[in-house]
């Protein structure tokens, strides 16, 4: 259950890192976007490692609950993270009136 568990844990972070990635990229902050790369590296063996290591043995509910943690982790980023590009377009479209 533990493997279970820090696979859903590290999908979740993994998809939010690569997104934050994404964000980064965009606004051009290097320095962010260097520790986040870190991050996503940390994130993402961890993930496989366990992942695969289920795999191997047989258990094929992993991928279910890898899948999972992928969707909610990017459901998580997109809903729950800032969005600059959209708080500058309602900012121009409030002034604008």
């Amino acid at each position: 259950m533990k493997i279970y568990f820090l696979v859903f844990l590290f999908q979740v972070l993994f998809n939010i890192f690569k997104t934050m990635e994404i964000k980064y990229t965009y606004e051009q902050k290097v320095k962010a976007l260097l520790y986040n790369s870190v991050w996503i590296n940390l994130v993402s063996l961890a993930s496989t490692y366990f992942s695969i290591q289920r795999l191997f043995a047989g258990d094929w509910l992993v991928v279910i609950v890898y899948i999972g943690g992928s969707i909610l982790g990017k459901w998580m980023a997109m809903t729950h993270f800032e969005n600059i590009r959209q708080r500058v377009y309602s900012y121009l479209k409030r002034n604008k009136l």
